[in-house]
């Protein structure tokens, strides 16, 4: 995965599955992960991590 800047995108944190699910649907269940550009430092959050589709898009947001 590529950020906007060209830098690559390294995985900086997975969602872990939910713990009321049994052990067959943990392994099915389609985590997200937070990725950070090692070039500029951008983040982007809740991105596919088990299901190899293209990156979410992220809308800017302000700060509270």
């Amino acid at each position: 995965m590529f950020c906007k800047c060209g830098g690559i995108l390294l995985v900086v944190a997975v969602e872990e599955p939910p713990v009321h699910l049994s052990k067959q649907e943990k392994l099915i269940y389609n985590r997200v992960c937070d990725v950070q550009c090692q070039k500029c430092g951008e983040i982007y959050y809740s991105q596919p991590y088990d299901d190899g589709k293209y990156l979410n898009e992220i809308k800017p947001t302000q700060p509270l």
